[in-house]
């Protein structure tokens, strides 16, 4: 008899334990959960930087569309940081990794372990134009630096029957704008009204460290008329300058200003073009080629279309100003379309 109520004890308990516990693939609620069992690990190169910080959403955003894990790492604007961090992801068991480098050829001891270990990898702006070095990565995305040097000198020699032009670049050497800067100098070359009078580089990233940068290229060279800077937050800290200095800013109205243009398209930069404190910018994209890169592993992982990926891809950085402004897209409402399964972010961003 003891034998029996035991028994019925022990399956009783069976019962309630089954009843009470939640299915794995479920939450507390009953939601079900994205579960791929695939881990991205992320490289970030400076995650104050506003950019940067919107791609890195990007690729959050994107990959949990597919159920994907993310695990990222700031390198803080620390080249040597990076390559440990590289190494840090390689032991938290990842499936892809993505790369923004701060300096490309420092990193290649680390991605040879990567590549090694036979991780597909992804990076962004290790090379600055195609047919550059492959650093044995899946697809690198080249953003179109080159094509708004190019449109940026040519829209101040347009502007400007003469004129003197300066630069606001960055401190730490990252290749990216390195190239975008040393291009827009190459390119005043081609036009005999524009001569380049100086370069100040922001050691801080940021309005306030500008500012007296282009204060200082004003003491220099009271004539200036167009200043081009490798980010929005300079260029803006550029024009604070010029107005403190008692200078006018080109717009319409006044074509006897400096004409003063960014780059990145973040908040900051496409409210000062709408209300006339910075001329024009262009649009990085951050949040397509965030989007891109996880479609990629996707692509490469899940569907196991590794030939249909392009080895490098160039994704246009286009001109924003006065015209189109009010058209433009904030990388806020560019995070939320990128929740769509369907959303198509290779085919809108005009990659070549």
């Amino acid at each position: 008899m003891k034998l029996k109520l035991m028994i019925l004890f022990m399956f009783s308990i069976l019962f309630i334990s089954a009843c009470g516990k939640t299915n794995s693939s479920e939450t507390v609620s009953g939601t079900k959960e994205k579960s791929s069992g695939i881990k991205i690990g992320v490289s970030i190169p400076l995650e104050a930087n506003n950019s940067i910080k919107t791609w890195y959403k990007a690729i959050q955003a994107r990959a949990d569309v597919y159920g994907f894990e993310v695990m990222g790492i700031d390198a803080q604007g620390d080249a040597s940081k990076q390559s440990s961090d590289i190494n840090t992801l390689l032991g938290q068991d990842i499936d892809a990794l993505i790369v923004w480098p701060l300096d490309s050829k420092a990193l290649q001891p680390a991605l040879d372990r990567v590549a090694q270990k036979n991780i597909p990898m992804f990076g962004i702006d290790f090379n600055v134009q195609k047919g550059g070095d492959d650093y044995s990565m899946v697809n690198q995305i080249i953003l179109g630096r080159e094509a708004a040097a190019i449109t940026v000198a040519k829209l101040f020699a347009d502007s400007y029957s003469e004129a003197e032009a300066a630069g606001i670049g960055f401190a730490i050497p990252v290749p990216g704008n390195l190239f975008v800067m040393d291009k827009y100098k190459s390119e005043l070359k081609n036009y005999d009204n524009l001569t380049f009078v100086g370069q100040q580089d922001n050691p801080s990233d940021n309005i306030a460290g500008a500012e007296p940068l282009m204060k200082n290229l004003l003491t220099a060279n009271p004539n200036i008329k167009t200043v081009f800077s490798y980010n929005d937050e300079s260029a803006i800290g550029a024009s604070l300058a010029i107005s403190n200095a008692g200078g006018k800013l080109y717009s319409e109205d006044n074509k006897e200003g400096i004409m003063v243009v960014g780059f990145n398209a973040e908040q900051g930069g496409i409210q000062a073009v709408k209300s006339g404190k910075m001329y024009a910018t262009f649009n990085i994209n951050p949040v397509k080629s965030g989007a891109i890169q996880v479609d990629f592993i996707n692509e490469y992982i899940v569907e196991k279309k590794q030939n249909s990926i392009a080895k490098e891809l160039i994704v246009p950085s286009p001109l924003i100003n006065p015209s189109n402004v009010k058209e433009f897209v904030s990388w806020v409402e560019e995070l939320e379309l990128v929740k769509d399964r369907n959303y198509d972010a290779l085919k809108e961003s005009g990659a070549e």
